[in-house]
Parts: C-alpha cells; sequence; structure tokens
C-alpha cells in the first residue's frame, strides 16, 4: 500500500523517527452493509392548521428575467427564432408566478422623449411577454437597469460610469415609465404587469450611481413616478416596489422613513444565506416595513451543487413563506447576452444557459421549476409545525381550493412522514413530485413527474421519504402534463429524412407533430412532417439552419415538446463540401484544440470568429485553432476551391473557461498523439495529465507524444502545455494555479468554487488594490485568501498526484492590515497537520511546512484557517511542493508538537520522545484530551505538563543572540518557567482557559548545543504550551519606531481616513491613519502626508502600539501632536511603555507642537511595547500624532545625585 509520512525536522536532516502513515488515495466512504434487516424509517409528523393562516396572499416563486435573447447581444452568435421556441416551452413548462423582468431605457428612449415601440430590442421583449402572459405570470418590471450608449449624450451624470449612472432627469424618466406601463398595459394587452420596481442594488457601486445622497435620490425619483403615474390615471393599476437593496437594510429604513407613502411594498436581496440566516435578514426588512408586504426578489446560488439543507431554494422558500414574505424570486431563469453594454449571464446562478452553449439545464432548473410550477399564485400560507429538526415543511391553500404542500427532508434517516390537517377533513388526492440531487440533467427540461398519490382526509402519510437529502412538493391541483422528445438536437441534412418521437408524461394519449412558425398556403421552407408519425422530411438549405418541430400532448395542447432540429447543406455535384467541426458546440472549462476539415480535396478552409460569413480573404486553416482560455467566439467557416461553388457556411459557438489544467504559465498546445505542439523559439513543454508530467526544453514546436516525452500517467489521455519562460529548475510536483491567478477578478471573488483548488465560501482570490486592500500579490496580480467571520473558517484545498519522495509545501503568506485581526492556519496533507501559521505583517513572509514523505498517489493538500473568532484574513501566494529544506539554524523540532498523532484513548501520550524529551509529567495532548484544554492555536495538538513536569530538546546553536517565544494556557493558578540550559529565562502566568503569546528575556549563547527546557510550577493547574519557536535578535545601537511617520499603507479611502488595523502599529477600532485633507479636518502633517490618530467615540478610547527592540540605556520617546479642532472636545492620551505609563498628554491647538515622554531605563537588550492610549472616556474627542521617535536620553536624576549637587 502507498503510504505518506510526516516528519518533524531534527537537526540531524530530518531524523525523527516519529512518523504518521496515510493512504495514498482516499477512497469514498463505503455504504454500511446491513446486519440482516432494513432499518424502519423515522416517523415524523407535520401537523398543518387550515384554519391559521400566515399570510394571505403569497404570490408564489418566480424568477429575474433579463430579456435579451432575441436581442443583439445573443443573436450574434448565432441564436434563432427556433432556439427561441426551446426557451419558450422552458418558460411555459415552470410557469413563474411572478417575473421581475429587466429593463433598459435605450430600448425605447433613444433619444430623449421620443420614444419608440419597434425598435428590435422592445420585438425581442415582447416575446418574453408573450410568454410569460401565457404562462400566467405576473410581470415585476425592473425599470431602469444599465444605459446603453445611445443614452449616454444625455440621459446620465458627468463623473460617474455612464452604464451605471443613474438618470440626471427625473421628470423625463417619470414620464418615460408612465409612456411605457401605458403602451404595455393599454397599447398592447399585457395587463399581466403588476408591479414596478426601479434599478438593481442602488446600495451598490455596480448600479444607479450618482454624485450626492443615493438614498435621497431614489426616494425623489420614485415619488417623481408615483406622482406621473398619478396624473396619467395608471397609479391604480401598479403597485410600487423597492428599493431591491442587498445587505443594506438601511435603505429599506430610509424609504420607510421618507418616501412610505410612494412604496406598496419593500424588497431585498439575499445570496448564499442559511436558513436561519435567511430568517434573521426577513426579521429585519419586517421591522423597517412596519406592515407593509416584504418581497424577496433575488435569492440563489452560483455552484450548482451549492443548494442544500443548510441553505437551498426549498428551505429558502419555505422560511420566506413561513415568516410572511409576500413572493420569492430565483436569481435567474436562463443566461444570455445583453447587447449594449454587452455582458453575460451564463455559468452560475441560471436555471438553464443560453441554449447556444447546449441544452441542458442545471439543477436549478429541476429545484426551482418545481416551485415555481406547483407552489400556487396568490395564495394562503397555512400555520405548519413539524416534530423533527431533520423536516421543514410550508403549506398552501389555493384561491380554488386546492392544497400544496412543501417538504425538505434532510439526509440521514428514511422517514414516515404524517401529515395531519386537524379537525380539517380535506378529502383529496395528494400527488407527489420529488426532487433529488441525483437528478438527471437532460435537455428535455421534464420537472420531476408524479411519483406516488395519497388518499387524504384528516391526513395521510407517506413512507417512502429517503434517506438522501431530498424535496417533495404534494399537490391536489393536477400534475403538469409534459412531453418528452426524441432526438432533442439531431442534425440532418437537406432532403434527409429524420425519425422523431414523444412520450407524454403525467398524461395519456398521443402527441401531434408540427413545425414551429411552418403555415398554411405558404412554401414549405421549413420542411414537413407527418403530423402523426413524426417523420420530417428536411428543406433544401445552402447554410446551416435550425428548425423547431413540436410535438403537442392530443389530451392537453397546452403540453408539448421541442426539437431543436439543424439541417445543414446536403453534398451537390460541382459543390464543395461544408467544413466540419472537431469540436462540439458549448461550454468548456480550458482552451482546447479545433479540428477543421471537408471531404472535398483540394479544398481551402476560411473562418472567421467575428460571427461574419467567411470570404476567400477570410483567414485560411491551415493547422488545428487553440480555442483560447476564457474566451467566447462564434466560429464559422466556408470551404473553396478553384471551379467549385463555394460550400455552405458552418459554424460553431464556444465559450472557453479559465479553469487550472495545466502547471502555471503554461498554454494548451496539442492533444496527445494528434500533432504538433507549435510554438517559435526556445520554449519548455509540459506532457502530461492529472497532475504527473514530464518536462523537456525545445525549440520550434514538438510532436506530442509520449516517444518524445516519455509517458508520466500510462493509461490516460494527455495533453502538451509550453512556456517561453523556461525556468532554471523543473517543478518536483505538478499542481494547478499555484500562483491563485484564477479565475481572474478586479477585486476578489469568494467560493465556493474549484479552479485548481477548491476554494470554501470563506475562501477565494483577491486583486491587487481590491476591496481587501492587500499587499501586491509577489507573484503576479492576484492571490488566494482565508477568511474567518461568524465563526465559520475558511478553506482551501487540492487533490495532487505525487510521485515516491519526501517533500515540503513552501509558500508566501501575509496578514490583512486594513482591518480585523491575526488569521491562524494550519497545513494538512490528507488528514495529518505538517504546518500551523500565524502572519503578524503585511508583507508577504516566505513559510516552509515540515517535511513528509509518501510512496506516491493522490493526496490533498489543504490549508484551513483556525482563527475562532473576529474578522480575520491571510493572504497566501506562489505555493509550491519541494525536496525538504533544512531551515535555519537554530530550530525546535516538533515545535507545535503535532507529531505523533495523539490517536488513541484519550488523546493524551505522556513520556514519549518526539524532537522533545517529555518526562512522566509531561507529554503531548490532542484537543481536549480529557483535560479539558483549550483549542491548540496551532494545528490540533500541543505539549502539557502538570506540576513540576518538564520537557526539553537539545538544539544547534550558532553563536548569538535568542529569545523563546511560545504560546501558553492554563485551568488553574500555574506558571511555567523557561531554560537555557541552566539558565533561567524568565517565569510566566499564563491565562487560565486561553492561550496567550509570550516571549522570554534575550539571551546570548556561545555556538553548540545547548538545551531548551519548559517547566511547570507547583501549582494545581495543568499547564499547556504551543508553537515555541527561536528568534534570533540583532540588538540594535539604537532603539528605533517601524513607520513613526504613518506614512505605510497609503490611505486611499475617499474620507482620508483608515480605520483600525495593521500597519507596523497594530491600532483598535476608534484609532488608524488620515491623510492630509480628511474628513477630520487636521492641519497638515508635520512628517509626509500621513498621521495617525487617537479617537473616543460611544465610550470606546483608541489605542495603537508597536514593540520594539532595545539596547541597555536611557531613552525616551518623542512626537508632534494637535488636537482635532473643528469638532469634539479635548482628547488626552498616556504613552506607555509596557505596563509604565512614562507621560500624559493633552495636545491644545490644531496645530501640531512638539512633545516628548519622561526618560525610562533599561538594564538589559530587551522587546518592548510602545502604546498611546486615549485617556478621555466621553464625547467624540481626537487628537492626531506624527513623527514618532526613541531618542536616547539622560537617566533620570536620584536623590543622591540631586543632593551631591546642592552641595
Amino acid at each position: 500500500m502507498k503510504r505518506v509520512k510526516q516528519f518533524a525536522r531534527s537537526a540531524a536532516a530530518f531524523a525523527l523517527a516519529v512518523s504518521l502513515v496515510l493512504p495514498a488515495s482516499i477512497p469514498a466512504i463505503a455504504a454500511a452493509e446491513g446486519t440482516g434487516g432494513s432499518t424502519a424509517p423515522t416517523p415524523v409528523t407535520v401537523s398543518i392548521h387550515p384554519e391559521q393562516i400566515v399570510q394571505n396572499d403569497w404570490l408564489g416563486v418566480g424568477v429575474n428575467v433579463i430579456p435579451a435573447n432575441l436581442m443583439k447581444g445573443t443573436t450574434q452568435f448565432g441564436y434563432t427564432e427556433a432556439h427561441w421556441e426551446m426557451d419558450r416551452k422552458r418558460i411555459l413548462t415552470v410557469r413563474p408566478k411572478v417575473a421581475r423582468l429587466w429593463f433598459q431605457i435605450d430600448w425605447m428612449e433613444p433619444e430623449k422623449g421620443v420614444y419608440t415601440w419597434e425598435s428590435p430590442e422592445m420585438k425581442g421583449l415582447y416575446k418574453y411577454l408573450d410568454a410569460f402572459k401565457e404562462a400566467g405570470t405576473e410581470i415585476e418590471l425592473n425599470f431602469g437597469w444599465k444605459n446603453g450608449s445611445a443614452v449616454h449624450d444625455w440621459f446620465t451624470f458627468p463623473g460617474v460610469s455612464q452604464a451605471e449612472s443613474a438618470p440626471a432627469d427625473l421628470d423625463a424618466f417619470a414620464a418615460s415609465a408612465s409612456a411605457l406601463l401605458e403602451e404595455l398595459l393599454d397599447g398592447r394587452g399585457y395587463t399581466n404587469v403588476k408591479y414596478l420596481t426601479f434599478y438593481n442594488e442602488p446600495n451598490g457601486s455596480w448600479d444607479y450611481e450618482l454624485p450626492g445622497d443615493q438614498q435621497a435620490y431614489y426616494a425623489d425619483m420614485a415619488r417623481k413616478v408615483s406622482d406621473r403615474l398619478e396624473a396619467d390615471g395608471l397609479r391604480s393599476r401598479i403597485q410600487i416596489w423597492g428599493p431591491e437593496e442587498s445587505g443594506a437594510p438601511a435603505w429599506t429604513q430610509y424609504m420607510k422613513d421618507h418616501a412610505d407613502d410612494v412604496f406598496d411594498a419593500y424588497t431585498f436581496h439575499v445570496y448564499g444565506e442559511s436558513y436561519d440566516g435567511l430568517g434573521g435578514q426577513i426579521q429585519t426588512r419586517k421591522n423597517a416595513a412596519q406592515g407593509k408586504p416584504v418581497h424577496l426578489t433575488e435569492f440563489g446560488w452560483s455552484d450548482d451543487n451549492a443548494s442544500n439543507w443548510t441553505a437551498g431554494y426549498a428551505n429558502s422558500v419555505i422560511q420566506a413563506a413561513n415568516s410572511g414574505v409576500g413572493s420569492a424570486l430565483i436569481w435567474q431563469l436562463n443566461g444570455t447576452w445583453s447587447p449594449d453594454p454587452f455582458g453575460g449571464t451564463n455559468g452560475g446562478y441560471t436555471m438553464w444557459d443560453s441554449l447556444l452553449l447546449g441544452v441542458q439545464p442545471r439543477k436549478t432548473f429541476y429545484i426551482g421549476g418545481l416551485l415555481t410550477r406547483y407552489l400556487p399564485t396568490h395564495s394562503s400560507v397555512l400555520r405548519v409545525e413539524t416534530d423533527s429538526p431533520d423536516v421543514r415543511a410550508a403549506a398552501f391553500k389555493s384561491q380554488d381550493g386546492n392544497y400544496t404542500i412543501l417538504l425538505e427532508s434532510k439526509e440521514g434517516a428514511a422517514k414516515d412522514v404524517t401529515f395531519d390537517f386537524g379537525d380539517v377533513a380535506v378529502n383529496k388526492t395528494f400527488v407527489k413530485h420529488e426532487y433529488r440531487n441525483d437528478v438527471e440533467l437532460e435537455g428535455n427540461a421534464v420537472l420531476p413527474p408524479a411519483s406516488g398519490s395519497f388518499e387524504a382526509g384528516t391526513s395521510f402519510h407517506d413512507a417512502s421519504v429517503s434517506s438522501d437529502y431530498g424535496v417533495a412538493v404534494y399537490t391536489t391541483a393536477p400534475s403538469a402534463t409534459q412531453v418528452k422528445v426524441t432526438p432533442l438536437t439531431p442534425t440532418v441534412n437537406s432532403g434527409d429524412k429524420l425519425n422523431l418521437s414523444a412520450t407524454v408524461i403525467d398524461n395519456t394519449g398521443g402527441v401531434k407533430w408540427s413545425i414551429v412558425g411552418d403555415k398554411e398556403g405558404q412554401p414549405k421552407d421549413k420542411g414537413q412532417i407527418n403530423k402523426n408519425t413524426g417523420v420530417y422530411h428536411a428543406p433544401k438549405v445552402e447554410d446551416e439552419t435550425y428548425i423547431a418541430v413540436m410535438a403537442t400532448s392530443v389530451n392537453d395542447p397546452s403540453a408539448y415538446g421541442i426539437a431543436l432540429v439543424k439541417v445543414l447543406p446536403k453534398s451537390q455535384p460541382n459543390t464543395v463540401e461544408v467544413p466540419q467541426f472537431s469540436l462540439a458546440p458549448g461550454v468548456y472549462p480550458s482552451a482546447e484544440a479545433l479540428f477543421l476539415t471537408t471531404p472535398t480535396p483540394g479544398a481551402e478552409i476560411r473562418y472567421t470568429t467575428d460571427g461574419s460569413t467567411p470570404t476567400e480573404s477570410s483567414a485560411l486553416y491551415e493547422k488545428p485553432i487553440i480555442v483560447p482560455n476564457a474566451s467566447l467566439a462564434l466560429y464559422k467557416a466556408k470551404a473553396f476551391k478553384a471551379g467549385m461553388k463555394p460550400s455552405g457556411t458552418t459554424s460553431s459557438l464556444y465559450q472557453m473557461g479559465d479553469v487550472s489544467n495545466s502547471p502555471d504559465g503554461y498554454s494548451f498546445c496539442m492533444y496527445e498523439g494528434q500533432g504538433v505542439c507549435n510554438f517559435q523559439g526556445e520554449a519548455i513543454v509540459a506532457f502530461g495529465a492529472d497532475g504527473l508530467f514530464n518536462y523537456k526544453v525545445m525549440t520550434d514546436g514538438a510532436v506530442c507524444s509520449a516517444d518524445v516525452f516519455g509517458d508520466p500517467a500510462p493509461g490516460v489521455p494527455k495533453r502538451c502545455f509550453y512556456s517561453a519562460d523556461v525556468p532554471e529548475e523543473l517543478p518536483v510536483v505538478t499542481f494547478y494555479n499555484a500562483g491563485f491567478e484564477k479565475p481572474a477578478t478586479a477585486s476578489a471573488r469568494p467560493g465556493p468554487m474549484t479552479n485548481g483548488w477548491t476554494f470554501s465560501e470563506r475562501a477565494g482570490v483577491q486583486h491587487n488594490g481590491g476591496v481587501f486592500q492587500a499587499p501586491d500579490a509577489p507573484q503576479g496580480v492576484q492571490t488566494g485568501y482565508l477568511k474567518t467571520d461568524g465563526g465559520i473558517n475558511g478553506v482551501l484545498s487540492q487533490s495532487i498526484n505525487f510521485k515516491p519522495g519526501t517533500y515540503q509545501v513552501a509558500f508566501k503568506a501575509a496578514k490583512r492590515m486594513s482591518f480585523g485581526g491575526t488569521q491562524t492556519f494550519d497545513v494538512y496533507i490528507d488528514d495529518t497537520a505538517i504546518g500551523s501559521f500565524a502572519p503578524t505583517t503585511g508583507e508577504y513572509v516566505q513559510y516552509r511546512t515540515e517535511p513528509f514523505e509518501t510512496e506516491g498517489g493522490r493526496h490533498t493538500l489543504k490549508f484551513l484557517a483556525t482563527s475562532t473568532t473576529g474578522d480575520n484574513t491571510a493572504f497566501l501566494d506562489d505555493v509550491r511542493i519541494t525536496p525538504p529544506v533544512e531551515p535555519e539554524a537554530p530550530y525546535l523540532a516538533n515545535p507545535s508538537f503535532e507529531t505523533p498523532a495523539a490517536v488513541s484513548g484519550n488523546g493524551v501520550l505522556i513520556g514519549l520522545t518526539a524532537g522533545w524529551s517529555f518526562d512522566e509529567s509531561s507529554g503531548i495532548v490532542r484537543g481536549s484530551g480529557g483535560q479539558g484544554a483549550p483549542n491548540a492555536p496551532l494545528g490540533v495538538q500541543a505539549a502539557f505538563a502538570s506540576a513540576g513536569g518538564t520537557f526539553r530538546q537539545s538544539v544547534d546553536f550558532p553563536a548569538g543572540t535568542y529569545v523563546v517565544n511560545f504560546r501558553a494556557a492554563a485551568d488553574d493558578v500555574q506558571t511555567v518557567k523557561v531554560y537555557i540550559d541552566d539558565q533561567a529565562l524568565g517565569e510566566f502566568a499564563p491565562t487560565q482557559g486561553a492561550y496567550k503569546a509570550f516571549g522570554t528575556k534575550f539571551f546570548t549563547v556561545s555556538a553548540g548545543e545547548h538545551e531548551v527546557r519548559f517547566e511547570a510550577g507547583i501549582g494545581e493547574g495543568m499547564l499547556w504550551i504551543d508553537g515555541a519557536s527561536l528568534e534570533r535578535i540583532a540588538v540594535p545601537e539604537q532603539a528605533a519606531i517601524a513607520n513613526g511617520g504613518f506614512e505605510t499603507p497609503a490611505v486611499t479611502s475617499g474620507n482620508g481616513v483608515k480605520v483600525g488595523g495593521n500597519a507596523d502599529w497594530a491600532f483598535s477600532l476608534t484609532s488608524g491613519m488620515i491623510r492630509n485633507g480628511s474628513v477630520f479636518g487636521a492641519a497638515d502633517a508635520p512628517e509626509g502626508t500621513q498621521a495617525g490618530y487617537l479617537q473616543t467615540v460611544n465610550g470606546n478610547a483608541g489605542e495603537f502600539s508597536q514593540s520594539a527592540i532595545f539596547p541597555a540605556g536611557t531613552f525616551a520617546i518623542t512626537f508632534q501632536a494637535a488636537k482635532r479642532a473643528g469638532f469634539g472636545g479635548q482628547q488626552k492620551f498616556d504613552v506607555y511603555v509596557d505596563e509604565e505609563v512614562v507621560g500624559s498628554f493633552e495636545p491644545s491647538s490644531g496645530s501640531y507642537a512638539a512633545f516628548s515622554t519622561e526618560s525610562f531605563t533599561f538594564s538589559e537588550p530587551g522587546r518592548h511595547k510602545i502604546r498611546f492610549v486615549a485617556t478621555t472616556t466621553t464625547g467624540d474627542n481626537t487628537a492626531f500624532v506624527d513623527d514618532i521617535a526613541i531618542e536616547p536620553a539622560n537617566a533620570p536624576v536620584t536623590e543622591t545625585e540631586t543632593s551631591a549637587a546642592e552641595v
């Protein structure tokens, strides 16, 4: 069996003979086999109270829609009316109860005050409105969103992004809203347009930008529109909702306080929220709304597998309905590309992506469609209770008297669920439709069919609720008839016949076949079909053409299926055959190679990538085309040959992701055995797959084959990648996205996601200059990050294929200095901790884990945040796996006591040798170990010692001065002494129940072996030690302050203030840094352009501090300070050295003045903390401090010296 061993470092080339053995690959956990009988389902009762109404007008579950499929942004990629028929069919399948329809004003008003109702964009919009009207969907018109270029010269505010600007003329905006509603309601009969709202998340920075107060302007805008609708006789027909905020309940409160007479309901958005968390979000908005309706108009998950028991579509709807929210709208219906400004919404959150990228829907279609289709609109929500924490439910009664129950069941035990209606006899049959996470994703997009029926009097029960996570709808309303067509997306040549078939689901009878758009009496330019047999005869075409063929249920004509038929030109004499694409259209995770061929010998293939039809002067196909990472393009091809008629045009759309599948910095160039990896000059080529690569430096291209490179991964299809940047050393182990450059982001992108690494929701990637204000990445322009907030720890991991060997993980890490505290994290190989780390500076520092050995195979490298409180972030970059590098002497082996793993018994090992030598009163503890030990701050283990217990280690020291750093905790009164040989370095009293950092006094040793020893005191308590380390000290001739002028980092915020954080100084949340011209109105800094500040506000007094190394001697601290003259009162502050006050100060002027502390003396070198602490406890008071320095001083005069001087 393959194994991985972890080694603690030792002076003898890592010879510590304690290791942990793990399998080379971690298999999926197999289900336990039964023991002779199945386990009975757990009984659960869901009590439904039909006479107790939670809310009486639940609008239902809806969707958000950007209606751009028939606009240029999407049609330029080959979208046709035939594609629309399949999209339309899906709308009629899911039948959302409300659709928030996004609208841009430039679609109707390219010139101010000039309305056009027949623009291409408006015609595309009407198609959606027709479909939603047929589906019975009510429309929430989101009037105002992005701004197309046609209106930039008159609609927008100067000085803000024109595409995101709020309307500069509110009267004109109100007139436009009224004109549109009049056209839709009266001119075109879209009486299902019921609700009006404006813009999207105006609290953010991506919409509704303007100079000044956004909230006040939004309220004014809503009032202007309301007044105009009233004047035009439309207000009574339209409800106005708002403010469509996300994470900003203050916006809802503002609208309530300033425009409550305008808003008929209040709206908000959440994403990825847990069931309990959503309850809190809802209550906050309801508190603000004070009785008015509240609607959740956006919610969803980007990751198609993220919806689950903890946070998901079903439990969000259950929480919303039971909490009195009026509707819940999924973001979003389908992917598309909007025309101006151009942008796409494919790849995340959608129920299905653009059909141009493939017809397979996402899981969201099945769970979301089940909710939109079957939960009734304008229904009553009934009070529901369950007697199990593993079941959630909501119940609805529709206006026609039908009942619907939504049930969510947690994974674990199978359940026998009784639905109890109390004394009410329902006397109806409930039909069950069930969603499971293993649903088949299939292009016909058929919602979960009926899977059971139950006769109900005052109750019914379902004994078949699975042990898997699942969602079920039980309804007395009729099941939706659905039609499944086969084949769904066939290709046929002109004039050929195609046999189509169909199956009717949840109904009886057959289907009637027809061609969409084929009208009686017109030429059969779409072909012909036998309405009974489904035999389709393709028409004559010169270029590829899409035709929508419909199979309609005979017994339910409202239900049908669509086959999307692609017709290609047929071979004709003296005509070149059409080009064929080797790569199917669709979405790919990363770059691929595209081969173009034509059966006509000697023909040339010309192609385009901009959607235009190729000509004889278009690009000539000469070698495989590399479709690059992160690209979106429609490739069109046409073949030419002298003396023959050109072929028809064929096309294929490709959307390439940027998912790492190669060594960092390498580009895909060819598949194994299919050709040449083309490049010019010298390059390094990586050949392999699955993390196993062979490398070779080549010139002017290379044949991509194992004959050239050897076979690093037998039996696996391999690829070639190249880089013109030839490294000095080849990678020892290859893994992906080591520099976190993917996915590309302009600011930060959190998980859950996978791109080389798998990121949790508290981990992700961030860009230089992004929201985290992180230091610039040491490699590239992005880093990874690990975050802790809300008690949830971030994790990022990657499964890596190792060759046999001994390795070490190296990486660079830094602390977030702009906000929060220190983020600690552990590094694991599989389940073995190989290092614990706590970056304390904003500068990137190189770190290395303990070495580990493997016999090969796949193992998981994991970085796990371990801080348990606060909001803390660490940044990671340039992760490498290397041969072990012995650390620079001196160092302690097994510094965080992670080996050996104390996994047996109570998690305690006593009297062992593992780098350290422990006596019988000391050892290693894992977790609490039955001792009540607090969580180890580094890793999962710590050392312990009871009264008098000792542990020690001999270390090879170079001559020099050092300090021993460690963390310690105790469960009662206990102390610890630290020794170097027999020299006492200090006695320390740890905090009870929590770890605290300590450092000994400095000590100087000669070169050679010296013993470091920890010894517990004689107290009754248990002592725990973790994170022991040796730090070499360079004692300066003169002590110095770092960043005494507060010039780094640069304060870049709009108000000129940086609150809290760390920047050599550690700032509290009522202290920080300012730049000249800040909102504080301070005088210009006397040194540089920035200063520090100490503020007292709401009784919280500011403080900032830093530690400095002092030589023996006498010193004073000098600085300049000023008061905030334009606001607040007098700020007083003390200056401390360690715990001693060395001066109290009270700047009396807004101009800076020079100050100095009293002198203080150290008899020996040491590290000491300097603190500036505000002492004013009331009011809002601020002092500014700059140009802090440590100066030599005369020793304080003693009484004896004074008397002698007098004599």
